[in-house]
């Protein structure tokens, strides 16, 4: 929302000329502008009868910080200092419930592989991490998960590693998956774990059949450096379809 549109809502709020918002309304607006309802309460609440665009803007620019007392109502207090965790013996700590847990994508590596506590319902609940896998967390809007269909503990979030896939992920990026889509259909983006343990993205494709098992062509969009490789389905973890990306422009 830009600052001058922020401006003329918080001015006709306070001519009366439109109704101040409340609830989950007041929630949704705190949330769109990034601040904490009490501090939009308070600024409209003030004596002064013009609210500059300018004075928004510098107001927005220093109340970015969301408390956790001005979570939503469905969401779990955050402790800065717990280790975020969705293990089955530790329960959903420090992680809010409209949160989504960013992996670490090297935690597998050397020690047996991904550990997942539960593998969830194909097409209808995403995969649960061990604790130790699970290295942040993230809080995308709602209206980006309704636009994907899809649950904040649908998905999980994963960094993009090295060079195998430029140009279409530069390392850093990060990409959100989809953990309840783990079979290669259609052809496309995939999470899966490699043969040591991490976690990588790579195009995948159905190359045929073989006796009773699915051939999966495994591809790197740098196919100079890193040709193709086939394997079966059976011997794979697909973690998830990838379904947006976050990354530099």
């Amino acid at each position: 929302m830009e600052a001058s549109g922020t401006s003329d809502l918080l001015r006709n709020i306070k001519r009366g000329r439109s109704n101040f918002p409340r609830g989950d309304n007041l929630k949704g607006l705190a949330r769109v502008l990034d601040v904490s309802t009490d501090w939009l309460t308070s600024l409209v609440d003030e004596d002064d009868d013009a609210i500059s665009s300018e004075d928004v803007a510098a107001e927005l620019d220093g109340n970015r910080h969301v408390e956790s007392a001005d979570i939503a109502a469905d969401s779990t207090p955050i402790d800065p200092d717990e280790q975020p965790t969705i293990g089955s013996e530790t329960g959903r700590r420090g992680i809010p419930k409209d949160g989504t847990a960013q992996l670490d994508v090297t935690a597998g590596m050397g020690g047996g592989g991904l550990t997942i506590i539960n593998s969830g319902i194909a097409g209808k609940s995403g995969m649960t991490f061990a604790a130790e896998h699970v290295r942040d967390f993230w809080r995308l809007p709602p209206e980006v998960l309704a636009g994907m269909g899809l649950r904040a503990h649908d998905i999980i979030v994963m960094a993009a590693q090295g060079d195998s896939m430029l140009p279409t992920l530069n390392e850093g990026d990060f990409v959100f998956v989809d953990t309840r889509h783990r079979l290669p259909s259609p052809d496309g983006l995939y999470a899966i774990t490699d043969e040591f343990g991490g976690m990588v993205v790579k195009r995948l494709e159905v190359a045929g059949r073989e006796d009773d098992d699915i051939r999966v062509r495994i591809i790197s969009d740098n196919a100079e450096r890193h040709p193709p490789k086939d394997r079966l389905l059976s011997e794979m973890q697909i973690i998830g379809r990838v379904v947006r990306r976050f990354g530099i422009v």
